[in-house]
């Protein structure tokens, strides 16, 4: 059994290795980020208690790895093609299905939007090269692990909430002006996005009893570390523009 402190806990370690990976390599961080989504896919599913837990496990894994696959050999856009298979990919599970498909409309949009979280997972492979990079990737990881680190407090839900927001904005505007590349506007921006999505992660997951379990948890825990991929590669659009 897992609760909200030990999520945390793996959300914060989750962010803190993708900042290590982001300036260790492309190649390395790769490996993690697609590591990271198998584990989601694993426990999304059972999170939320669709009825066909392992084949929908099956088509996040297969749309991860595609995602990944594309943005290393193609180029970012190519994964609208990528999205647009997934949702095809949803529908065809639930047409193998043979159990009289119970809850299909809430099968189909669990399933499609743990695809959307894996697909945006590839905007930290994105990240384009020159002023930011690594800089961008190491700043909103720190806001992320920080922001993480605050809802294991052991404290009101709405205190923790507000606390992780501004703790996320100010770690993301000390670590961009740390590093100059960043700045500490869009670090500050970055950081008060990475501490909103984790309280609001925070008090949504309270509500899941099966965020309690191992895998479930673990799916819980990385989604925010996940989800932030194509919001991270954005911004570094905006500063390499």
């Amino acid at each position: 059994m897992m609760g909200a402190s030990t999520r945390a806990v793996f959300t914060a370690l989750g962010a803190a290795t993708v900042a290590l990976a982001g300036y260790a390599s492309l190649d390395v961080l790769t490996g993690l980020v697609l590591a990271l989504c198998l584990v989601f896919a694993s426990g999304w599913p059972r999170l939320l208690s669709l009825p066909t837990a392992r084949g929908g496990s099956l088509v996040i894994a297969l749309v991860a790895l595609a995602a990944v696959v594309v943005v290393r050999v193609a180029t970012f856009g190519d994964l609208a093609v990528v999205m647009g298979l997934a949702v095809v990919a949803a529908f065809v599970h639930q047409m193998l299905r043979r159990d009289g498909r119970p809850r299909l409309v809430e099968s189909v949009a669990g399933v499609v939007s743990g695809t959307v979280v894996v697909v945006s997972a590839s905007g930290w492979l994105a990240v384009e090269e020159g002023v930011v990079s690594a800089e961008l990737v190491v700043t909103a990881a720190a806001a992320i692990a920080a922001a993480a680190a605050v809802t294991a407090l052991n404290a009101a839900t709405r205190l923790v909430a507000a606390l992780a927001t501004v703790v996320g904005g100010a770690v993301g505007l000390l670590t961009g002006a740390l590093l100059g590349d960043v700045g500490a506007v869009p670090g500050l921006l970055v950081g008060l996005a990475a501490g909103i999505l984790t309280a609001a992660l925070h008090i949504l997951f309270g509500r899941f009893p099966a965020s309690r379990r191992v895998r479930p948890a673990l799916a819980a825990a990385l989604l925010l570390v996940l989800a932030s991929g194509v919001p991270v590669f954005l911004v570094s659009r905006l500063l390499n523009g």
